[in-house]
């Protein structure tokens, strides 16, 4: 039963590694508050608007989904920690609980998608080169890709 369990996590990490690789393209948290990326990707207000209310919708959905993760997580724990082992009822909480990591997962994708459709395909494409170059500049210590980030942010 054990290699099965594994096996199937196994899966789902192989199926949902090019989704997380595709998210690492782009900076984390509120990067188009950022002076220097603004700057060089000629942000308008209206996109930055149009960002950060994205960015408060997604977050809050983020928040449900990672919550119900959670649940899924410790519930799949309990039904494995029980003295007797009821191998259905694993299952199906294994599979409650890969899909919430899959419900995460596409949250974080859809946010994704949406930047790129207010960037469009120049500015996502600059967005993401700008990312490789902070993230190759990154100072040890340093909070963040990028130290412009104002003192306010996580």
């Amino acid at each position: 039963m054990l290699k099965k369990i594994l096996g199937g996590i196994l899966v789902v990490i192989w199926v949902f590694s090019p989704l997380v690789s595709i998210g690492q393209d782009i900076p984390p948290g509120k990067w188009w508050l950022m002076p220097r990326v603004s700057e060089r990707l000629d942000l308008t207000n209206e996109e930055k608007r149009d960002l950060d209310d994205l960015f408060v919708n997604s977050r809050r959905k983020l928040i449900d989904l990672k919550g119900a993760l959670e649940r899924e997580r410790f519930e799949l724990e309990n039904l494995i920690e029980k003295e007797t082992l009821d191998e259905t009822a694993v299952m199906d909480r294994f599979k409650n609980l890969e899909k919430a990591r899959s419900n995460l997962a596409g949250e974080r994708f859809r946010f994704l998608l949406q930047a790129r459709k207010i960037l469009g395909f120049e500015r996502y494409q600059r967005l993401k080169n700008l990312f490789v170059e902070f993230r190759g500049k990154k100072h040890p210590g340093a909070r963040r890709f990028n130290k412009d980030l104002p003192p306010h942010m996580p």
